[in-house]
């Protein structure tokens, strides 16, 4: 028999959200020129110009969404996680239906209208120890591939969302000469997360220098070209994305290992060479042996640097992934005493950007990216659509999460998620099933992108027309 907990609802009715003002000083002539993200120097993270991966139904939102804070039963909701630089990020699973539709007693829901979001409390990077859940069980965060994309002469309007990297802009408010210089823009990732109102503020004359009183800032960048009613074209706007990630199943050595030492393994054993310490860092000699595949020999390189662990191409240098296994350095000074501080992963696995999640079928999955480029979400998706009849239950993400469509009565549906054999409570909803399920930034992003303008959210607000 099932069990059904009791649980607050939230309708979108009762929730409203703020726009993000983002401001812009006056354009000028230098303006013209090409530039780079005006971050701070150096970038710690590649730049690429020109279009990123495409999320399907990236640009769809949630349409009047019941809100579940409490989540699927059984997931985790703000499991805490210290990594090894002794930081502590809680940890949610969250589940968002969108763009779903009820026709004919049947429930449509498009290609990316259903997705499990991975939903760190902040941004995370490789060589820390952290982890994270996916489906209920914990992976470790062994590398990643991000860049920062720039698009150039790009339009953002406000009737549509626009894309760079896997972030997403629509114009709310075009500028008023004299009165308010500053487009008021939404801003969002492709699973939700919307952060501080100041992600796109500057308009920069060249990437090397600015305003007395502006300063290179960390996140997103743009250069606004012109402004029109309904629209601003930016001669250039930056974002992030990551092609790919490494996660592990298994930690299975953290600490300081010596030459001639060597780990034995699930998957395989790890020798530990020669360890030259020098007034710049040192090298490790690795031999990685897996069970299944070829010995490899590398040459790890103990590189001390403030850029660490963000930067990509110093970070190269420091990890070593051979099939399952991975040794990565500690990215604080690695090599003392003839000895090396480095974590060895197992049951390593490369995750590329839309591509299937592990042997789930019909599940891909989307590493989100913060604008520094940091890991922020990792969504796993239905690549497929999927149609569900009134008295039908469906399995999710591979029996993690079940929806039960119980009635529909013409547009009226009553439905539930399941999960660990307990349920959510009945919900009834009209039109559609569009909801989401836990915490964390995303959630909360969703709720702010929601316009404060759309006065219909609000039962209590009517407006009558004039005849």
């Amino acid at each position: 028999m099932k069990k059904t907990r009791k649980n607050l609802l939230v309708s979108t009715a009762a929730l409203l959200s703020l726009s993000l003002a983002l401001g812009a000083p006056e354009a000028s002539r230098a303006a013209q020129k090409d530039v780079l993200p005006p971050f701070h120097s150096p970038l710690f993270f590649p730049v690429k110009e020109g279009s990123a991966s495409r999320l399907p139904g990236a640009t769809l939102l949630p349409e009047n969404p019941v809100f579940d804070f409490q989540g699927i039963p059984g997931w985790i909701q703000g499991k805490k996680y210290k990594n090894q630089m002794g930081v502590t990020i809680p940890k949610y699973e969250v589940l968002v239906i969108k763009g779903s539709r009820v026709q004919n007693n049947t429930v449509t829901i498009p290609a990316g209208g259903i997705y499990f979001d991975s939903s760190p409390a902040r941004g995370e990077v490789p060589m820390t120890g952290a982890a994270d859940f996916f489906l209920g069980k914990k992976y470790y965060f062994v590398d990643y591939r991000p860049q920062i994309l720039v698009r150039k002469n790009v339009e953002v309007d406000s009737k549509h969302w626009t894309a760079v990297g896997n972030h997403l802009y629509r114009l709310l408010s075009p500028p008023i000469p004299k009165v308010v210089p500053n487009p008021v823009l939404a801003w969002r990732t492709y699973d939700g997360v919307s952060i501080r109102p100041w992600a796109v503020t500057e308009r920069w004359q060249d990437a090397r220098q600015s305003w007395a009183n502006q300063t290179p800032m960390t996140y997103l960048q743009g250069v606004i070209a012109k402004t029109e009613k309904g629209k601003v074209l930016y001669r250039t706007l930056s974002g992030t994305e990551i092609g790919a990630e490494w996660w592990a199943t298994r930690k299975d050595f953290f600490g300081d290992a010596t030459e001639g030492q060597t780990f034995k393994t699930p998957d395989g054993l790890v020798t530990i060479g020669k360890i030259r310490s020098s007034g710049k860092g040192g090298t490790i000699s690795v031999t990685i042996h897996p069970k299944k595949g070829h010995v490899r020999h590398f040459v790890l390189r103990d590189t001390p640097s403030s850029a660490l662990p963000e930067s990509s191409a110093l970070r190269q240098r420091m990890v070593a992934i051979d099939g399952p296994l991975a040794v990565v350095l500690w990215p604080k000074g690695s090599v003392h005493d003839r000895k090396a501080r480095l974590w060895i992963y197992g049951g390593v696995r490369e995750q590329k950007t839309n591509t299937a999640f592990g042997t789930l079928k019909g599940w891909s999955y989307f590493p989100i990216a913060c604008p520094i480029a940091h890991h922020i979400g990792g969504m796993i998706y239905n690549s497929r659509p999927i149609k569900l009849s009134a008295g039908q239950s469906l399995p999710l993400l591979g029996r993690y999460a079940w929806l039960k469509l119980v009635s529909v009565q013409g547009q009226k549906v009553l439905f539930e998620v399941g999960s660990h054999n307990q349920w959510t409570p009945l919900i009834t909803k009209i039109g559609n099933i569009d909801s989401v399920f836990g915490e964390g930034r995303a959630v909360h992003g969703i709720l702010s992108t929601l316009d404060t303008t759309r006065l219909d959210l609000d039962p209590a607000v009517s407006i009558t027309q004039k005849p």
